[in-house]
């Protein structure tokens, strides 16, 4: 009969998702996560099989703690064209206040920026994130829409414009996080002014 496990694999992975947050997965080595997660390599091999397991459950586990709830609120059945501008104010604020933290940018998009499309499963989550992206900001035009609170016409041309920026964002806190939050909030401007009259 097997020791019971003495650790909890979804702090495990937490550790991890940071790590490779900060690093990127092909700087980090399986001696540093060893090192940030407290498990030896013989362990982390066990309980995930491999490096790229465990950094495949380190992106599932930043879509579900970091990259939803981001996008909850243009999810909402009362959001329109106020959650898409406080989106992007949000941003600008977290930039600002925490600048340590949110200069690791978005493990998804560094992740498509550090492989590109030479990975298949790769290819395939960033597709997803795309997507998850492109409809969070579709559903909340929409419903401005609807409501009569922007153009109907510009829905589909202004969600591929914020997607865009979006990501854009998320790279230029790589190396500014100062300039990054200047252009959030120039983008929420710029959507709070697509208000009909």
């Amino acid at each position: 009969m097997g020791r019971p496990r003495t650790y909890d694999p979804g702090a495990v992975v937490e550790a991890a998702r940071d790590l490779f947050w900060e690093r990127g997965y092909e700087v980090t080595s399986v001696g540093d996560l060893e090192e940030r997660t407290g498990l030896d390599r013989s362990s982390l091999y066990q309980a995930f099989g491999s490096k790229r397991n465990l950094f495949d459950a380190a992106l599932r586990c930043y879509v579900e703690q970091q990259t939803e709830p981001m996008l909850s609120g243009m999810r909402q059945a009362g959001a329109g064209l106020e959650a898409v501008a406080g989106f992007f104010a949000a941003r600008a604020q977290a930039f600002r206040d925490d600048p340590e933290r949110t200069a690791r940018g978005c493990l998804m998009i560094n992740t498509i920026a550090e492989f590109g499309i030479r990975d298949p499963a790769v290819a395939r989550a960033a597709a997803a994130h795309r997507e998850r992206l492109h409809h969070a900001f579709t559903t909340a035009l929409s419903r401005a829409a609807a409501r009569r609170e922007v153009d109907a016409g510009h829905v589909a041309t202004r969600a591929g414009l914020l997607l865009s920026a979006a990501m854009g964002v998320f790279l230029a806190a790589r190396t500014d996080t100062g300039v990054a939050a200047d252009i959030c909030e120039q983008i929420a401007a710029e959507v709070s002014s697509w208000r009909r009259p």
